[in-house]
């Protein structure tokens, strides 16, 4: 068969693409996220597929864009061209549907947790106290977290419960913890970032993530199990402080290590001084055991 001929990306008018009957009906939550997303950056991003037909140019891939395009009044939009047959139509929809790797729990909680952040920037009133925290998941406002949410519970057949767990998980991994996840031989469920976004402390999400990534284990609950039985290692108050510190301090922008930093600035240097007068010392003893040792 001959392949098709695609012609480079143009805009068409949204009234001049038809739609025929298709493979797939659109999903409303999947229409608002796209509907949030155009409003907040102005366009459709990526170019929808048509064929040119008699009476004009017939859409293939992008129901969803175009869609949403006429949600929100847009008059065009970018496509990409193709003079091709009808099988060849069918062909590329039933191909955009489902050759496209769609996304894993772990990517959609990056994601999610990475678009919430972005519209608490831009709203920060949304981050403040309850009223806030109710505004969050129920706002209509520009690139609300409500729509991608609604959309990501559609995706993996979740309540809305599980997907604010899905963001929380988002917001705590580092990005060292998600590498290590990512490379992890078994590919991580949703369930093992439930148990995840459960840790109370950051030690036992760490242990998690170091073990899923490393395939010495195959679910986050056979993890914290080892851990819960008799004689495993408890952390104590100080090591647990230490771990949260740690945490903390991976998980923030470097505009924010460096605000801290000068906001304390008296203070770290006072302590990074005791430590480096207790080194001093520590080097001394060394030194006089040795000449000790030495002239017996």
């Amino acid at each position: 068969m001959t392949p098709p001929n695609w012609q480079n990306v143009q805009s068409l008018p949204v009234a001049d693409i038809e739609i025929e009957e298709r493979l797939r009906i659109a999903s409303d939550t999947a229409v608002a996220s796209i509907v949030s997303s155009i409003q907040e950056v102005g366009s459709i991003l990526q170019p929808l597929l048509v064929r040119r037909v008699k009476t004009g140019y017939r859409l293939m891939d992008g129901l969803h864009r175009l869609t949403a395009a006429k949600q929100v009044g847009l008059e065009e939009v970018p496509v990409k061209v193709s003079d091709c047959t009808n099988d060849q139509a069918i062909r590329i929809e039933v191909d955009a549907n489902v050759a496209g790797a769609p996304l894993t729990p772990l990517d959609m909680a990056v994601f999610l947790a990475a678009h919430k952040e972005l519209y608490e920037r831009e709203n920060p009133e949304a981050a403040q106290g309850k009223a806030g925290a109710h505004g969050r998941w129920n706002a209509t406002d520009i690139m609300s977290v409500a729509s991608f949410s609604a959309n990501a519970a559609e995706v993996f057949g979740k309540g809305d419960r599980h997907i604010r767990r899905l963001i929380s998980v988002g917001e705590k991994l580092s990005k060292a913890e998600i590498a290590q996840l990512r490379s992890a031989p078994n590919r991580v469920q949703f369930k093992d970032l439930e148990q995840i976004a459960k840790c109370g402390e950051q030690a036992d999400r760490s242990a998690i993530c170091a073990a899923l990534g490393a395939g010495e284990a195959k679910t986050a609950k056979e993890v914290l199990d080892r851990k819960k039985a008799p004689g495993a290692a408890v952390l104590s108050p100080l090591d647990q402080q230490i771990a949260k510190l740690k945490d903390a301090y991976s998980r923030a922008q470097k505009s924010a290590r460096r605000e801290f930093v000068r906001l304390h600035c008296d203070e770290l240097v006072e302590l990074i001084h005791e430590i480096s007068l207790e080194e001093e010392d520590a080097a001394e003893v060394v030194s006089f055991a040795s000449k000790r040792e030495a002239a017996q």
